[in-house]
């Protein structure tokens, strides 16, 4: 449940935050479409500030722009929204406060991932129709208010199916007749989601000065004063020491290169130096070059000297990927299978799609394996407890038993001692195998450890005797043997086997292990999944999540934060982790030559809301340690990037320089590691929205190069990962149909857009650049981070597709890749593969014939009369405009379109 403020209020506060839930539904359809809502508040942001205040104020009118900018984007797009039919809906006490019920159809639907299915998740802005909405006019179809509504509440994180019931908070009045029935007929009521806004709420509260004033300010301070933090705030001195003998012997088993094992020392030198000059340490990442080993090899370090880390990054897919290498690295360095209870992963169920060794270490799957070790009547203590009943009470328990017992098949004291040890046994065991794995050693404590252990290896000798034959006898004795009658003497001891004195000294000591845990072991006796989720989020001392969900940790344990892809955040996104209450220092890896967050808003992009922390303090001059040896592409493939993006640092490891590293997919000179694909025959499209751009002459030469890698590996095991990338989402949407449900088998095809392929590598990378036009216009094509992860996710075959005179006018970074690649001898023409050639004939030939029929005169029929309308080509003539390029085609197609609606309604056709 996410409360509904979303802004906080300080009991001392001069003027109370307002509550950006109620802002947002307080916006009316004008406010949201209006791009000059916010104008009169927008300044672009500083790189210094004078305080805490100003710093705070400088991000509040920006974020909700942003959030307008979503709201009006999503509306725009409304017919390909998610959408569900509300079935029930019904109001609260308070007057727009509303439980609602989603059609079952609705929800079910989401797997079959049409637009329409929708299940909602709490923090979800929705908007309300009586209709399926096409289009943003159906929202007031009808004379219809604008009402929008905030999901606040439905269903547990601990849930395993989607809640029946929700709560929404609504902007207005919602009919109380919709969703209900009326003389057998149902209104309807439609909700389709606009955008989520629980990282926009977390972002909210801690952007309010009053409540920043009282956290953790020695990160803060800095951050907001950098560089002048030396002489504004004093470092904190430091309380830890640290062997660096002990730390570089621990590194040396780690197989780093020099510049990974120093960012490491240096990070660790700055945390623990009262020296240091910053409490942030920053890490550059290049494409390839060990980032991901660099962090777990840091956390691991962490780990050994238990120092509480906080790990987040910006996407769930990258906390994932960070958190499995940290689990592999510490399941490498164990001898036998380590405990893993101080490492914890968070995060939506959902969202974050947790499978494998990473339901280990998820809070989810923890709470609920450690729920039956806790749980009162049948959980550890109780267990425990059984046990030692048992041993110390078995054999008088036995006789009441006997006399209790009316019916001649009374059990043997061996059966009923057996019956009652099996059937605790097991589940003790069951039970501390879970604890022992899932809660930290520090919380166990050592000696209660060694305790489990000693007691769970002389339980399984009992075990395993209770599975003998013949020892009937010799465990009766074992049970009236007490330990004090081994100092009384010969003659007290002979009436016992040697065997029984033996197995009753076993039961003892059992007993004695059995009695020490049940008074010194301190575990949680509980049935409540929040109480045992608390208790994992305060034992755990590594904890990964992304940077938004770090708002639900308060673990006053954590002292370092690391922020993995901290070149892709938003600075004022950076203060939801940096408000923990025991942080000390922050270690940001990151690339800033790579793309940055996503910003809607043009008006915030300018402003430079986009802008990462690690950003601004590298342009200030903050010391960045370089990752400087990739690992990842063929040297003919680093080439660009390296001189183009990093100045020439990047070194070849010793890996790519290798045969191995030689691969030949297809044969010809075209299909070498590194080349440019030029088509010229293409032609980019605008999308139905017009919106986004294809090329579909450049997804026809991608299906024939799939085709030819199909074919030419279809005798071999060996699997190829090929991803095709593309800068607009429409080339990704046309390439997936295209290929539909061909199969490339062994060849593994994934098809993305550049934001969805950052972090990513395949063996080949086919890049489709779309753009196709006499005035060299490419648009965001030319942005250079995002031409650089287009360039660096291959491992061993970049080919690239584009018109090569369009990106060679462009005046951007794509002509001096076209230049590149010919000074180099990776040009080539496409249609000299004949196969190409022969897939670019067959798009000349239907061009032209499409060209054929829209320059013939078309005709509209009225009443029997045929009329002629104007051709394309003849409006384009008749246009008084001499202005050229994208723009102007544009508008010949809206005058095209006008001269056609003039020419229908002069004719009275509707």
């Amino acid at each position: 449940m996410i409360r509904r403020g979303g802004g906080v209020r300080g009991k001392d506060a001069e003027e109370e935050w307002p509550s950006l839930v109620d802002l947002v539904l307080g916006w009316k359809l004008e406010d949201v479409m209006n791009e000059n809502l916010f104008k009169d508040k927008m300044k672009r942001i500083p790189s210094t500030f004078s305080d805490l205040k100003s710093y705070l104020e400088s991000y509040t009118s920006l974020l909700l722009e942003e959030m307008r900018a979503e709201v009006s984007s999503s509306l725009e797009a409304i017919s390909t929204m998610p959408s569900g039919k509300i079935s029930w809906i019904e109001q609260k006490n308070n007057k727009k406060v509303y439980d609602i019920v989603f059609d079952a159809v609705s929800q079910n639907s989401k797997a079959c991932n049409r637009p329409e299915s929708y299940i909602p998740s709490v923090g979800d802005i929705i908007i309300l129709s009586d209709g399926k909405p096409e289009h943003i006019s159906d929202i007031t179809r009808n004379g219809r208010p604008y009402i929008v509504a905030f999901v606040t509440e439905g269903g547990d994180e601990d849930d395993d199916s989607p809640p029946a019931k929700y709560v929404i908070v609504s902007s207005g009045k919602i009919d109380s007749e919709d969703g209900k029935c009326q003389d057998g007929k149902k209104n309807q009521l439609f909700a389709a989601y606009l955008l989520n806004i629980v990282t926009y709420i977390r972002i909210w509260r801690c952007l309010d000065y009053n409540t920043a004033v009282r956290r953790n300010q020695s990160l803060i301070q800095e951050m907001v004063h950098y560089p002048l933090v030396a002489k504004i705030c004093p470092k904190q001195t430091k309380d830890r020491s640290i062997d660096s003998m002990e730390i570089w012997s621990k590194l040396s088993t780690m197989d780093l290169n020099n510049s990974q094992n120093d960012a490491i020392l240096n990070c660790i030198s700055s945390m623990h130096s009262s020296n240091s000059s910053s409490s942030f340490s920053l890490i550059w990442g290049p494409p390839g070059t060990g980032k991901t080993k660099t962090i777990t090899v840091l956390l691991w370090l962490m780990r050994e000297i238990e120092h509480g880390t906080l790990i987040c990054a910006p996407t769930n897919l990258a906390v994932k990927q960070v958190a499995l290498r940290f689990l592999k690295l510490i399941k490498e360095c164990s001898l036998d299978r380590a405990c893993v209870g101080e490492v914890l992963l968070c995060g939506n169920k959902q969202r974050m799609c947790i499978d494998g060794d990473l339901k280990e270490i998820y809070l989810h799957d923890r709470v609920r394996k450690l729920l039956g070790c806790f749980v009162p009547m049948t959980g550890w203590r109780h267990r425990l407890s059984s046990l030692s009943d048992l041993f110390e009470n078995g054999y008088s328990q036995y006789l009441k038993y006997l006399e209790d017992e009316k019916e001649d098949d009374s059990l043997s004291f061996f059966s009923y001692t057996r019956k009652r040890f099996t059937a605790t046994y097991p589940e003790l065991r069951r039970c501390f195998k879970e604890i022992l794995f899932h809660v930290p050693k520090s919380i166990i404590l050592e000696m209660n450890y060694n305790n489990i252990v000693s007691l769970l290896e002389l339980l399984e000798d009992l075990n395993r005797m209770f599975q003998q034959k013949n020892i009937e006898n010799v465990v009766k004795e074992s049970f009236m043997y007490n330990d004090d009658q081994s100092g009384s003497g010969i003659s007290s001891l002979s009436k016992f086997s040697e065997t029984a004195i033996s197995l009753g000294k076993i039961r003892f000591r059992c007993l004695k292990l059995l009695n020490m845990l049940l008074s010194c072991l301190k575990l949680p006796i509980t049935s409540s999944k929040r109480i045992i989720r608390e208790f994992c989020m305060e034992s755990a001392s590594i904890i990964f999540c992304t940077v938004s969900s770090s708002s639900k940790i308060s673990n006053k344990n954590l002292e370092l934060l690391v922020v993995d892809e901290a070149a892709q955040l938003k600075e004022c996104e950076s203060l939801i982790p940096l408000r923990l209450p025991a942080l000390k220092h922050a270690i940001l890896i990151g690339d800033e030559c790579q793309l940055p967050a996503t910003v809607k808003s043009k008006v915030c992009e300018d402003a430079l809301f986009g802008r990462s922390l690690f950003e601004r303090l590298s342009s200030l001059g903050h010391e960045k340690h370089l990752l400087n040896m990739q690992y990842r592409m063929h040297p003919s493939i680093s080439i660009f990037p390296n001189i183009s993006f990093y100045e020439r640092k990047l070194l070849d490891a010793p890996n790519v320089k290798q045969k191995e590293h030689q691969k030949k997919y297809l044969p010809g000179s075209m299909f070498g590691p590194y080349s440019f694909f030029n088509i010229e025959d293409g032609k980019e499209d605008l999308d139905e929205l017009g919106r986004s751009r294809k090329n579909v002459v450049e997804v026809s030469v991608i299906q024939e190069i799939l085709r030819k890698l199909q074919k030419a590996h279809s005798k071999t095991k060996n699997k190829v990962t090929v991803g095709v990338i593309c800068p607009y989402t429409a080339q990704v949407i046309a390439i997936q149909q295209k290929l539909g449900k061909m199969k490339f088998d062994p060849i593994i095809v994934k098809i993305n857009s550049v934001d969805g392929f950052q972090g990513g590598e395949e063996d080949i990378i086919i890049l489709s650049t779309v753009r196709s036009n006499s005035d060299g216009i490419v648009g965001f094509l030319s942005n250079r981070q995002r031409t650089n992860v287009s360039v660096t996710r291959a491992r061993y075959c970049l080919w690239i597709l584009g018109n090569a005179t369009t990106l060679s006018s462009s005046g951007s970074i794509w002509a001096d890749l076209v230049r590149d690649a010919k000074d180099r001898q990776c040009f080539f023409n496409a249609n000299s593969d004949k196969d190409i050639s022969r897939v670019l004939a067959k798009h000349r030939n239907e061009t032209n014939k499409v060209k054929d029929t829209r320059n013939a005169p078309s005709k509209v029929r009225n009443s029997g009369v045929w009329v002629q309308v104007p051709s394309r080509s003849g409006l384009k003539d008749q246009s008084p405009s001499t202005s050229t390029g994208v723009g102007s085609r544009l508008e010949d197609t809206a005058e095209y379109v006008e001269d056609i609606t003039v020419c229908l309604r002069n004719l009275k056709i509707s």
